[in-house]
């Protein structure tokens, strides 16, 4: 009977909604619904957090990570940001690139911060900078960086992103997942660990790592004509 009806099947099979002209597809997690859910009051409509449920959304491994970001419910505001930063026709190309996104309440919470939030036209190079920090060029899976963490003798490597300053990896004892770790020491845990793109590696982040940049080097003015000028006299 199984022969019988595999036999009555066209060949011109269809996709389910999760597979678009791929063999592989990622279902991303939504929570930023369920965490903002207020419930109504007795007096107003009754409704329910089960009747508002987080829907997943696919991401579809042979597209780009431009597609992957806006695919993603959860990275709605992470999207806008790169969109108002500049970043976001970067993710267009061929890459490969590796994006450390981060989800709606972490970054929600970071741009509450900054006066009028992130996305003012004031704030446009810390935007720039945060944005930025979490786009590392090169093809990085989870399998590459693991690897590359059990070859070092200290447990530990840094890539550099393109905010020009390093991102650095090492392993949590707890999870044995990668985490991520600014020049400050502070870290951020991964949450979903790299989603293959068609130009890269897609990760979401669990919270907001800020970049940390060098200090800037004080230069001395110099002397004119080239006069060096005498130091000062020892006081007593």
């Amino acid at each position: 009977m199984a022969l019988s009806v595999g036999g009555c099947q066209s060949k011109a099979r269809q996709d389910s909604y999760k597979q678009v002209g791929s063999v592989c597809s990622f279902m991303a997690p939504t929570v930023s619904g369920t965490r903002n859910y207020v419930p109504a009051s007795e007096k107003e409509a009754p409704d329910s957090r089960i009747a508002y449920a987080d829907p997943e959304t696919p991401i579809y491994c042979d597209r780009p990570i431009s597609e992957g970001v806006s695919a993603a419910i959860e990275l709605a505001n992470y999207t806008r940001a790169l969109h108002v930063s500049g970043y976001f026709a970067i993710l267009q190309q061929k890459g490969p690139y590796t994006v450390f996104a981060i989800p709606n309440e972490p970054l929600a919470q970071y741009s509450a911060q900054f006066r009028n939030g992130l996305l003012d036209p004031a704030n446009r190079a810390s935007l720039k900078a945060l944005i930025s920090y979490t786009i590392v060029p090169g093809k990085w899976p989870v399998k590459k960086i693991k690897d590359l963490l059990a070859k070092s003798s200290t447990h530990a490597f840094s890539l550099k992103t393109l905010a020009g300053i390093p991102l650095t990896f090492s392993l949590d004892p707890a999870t044995g997942q990668p985490l991520v770790s600014n020049a400050a020491g502070a870290s951020n845990h991964l949450w979903v660990t790299g989603v293959p793109q068609s130009n890269g590696v897609l990760y979401f982040t669990q919270s907001t790592l800020a970049p940390v940049f060098p200090p800037q080097a004080v230069v001395k003015p110099a002397a004119p004509n080239g006069i060096v000028a005498a130091p000062l006299p020892a006081t007593h």
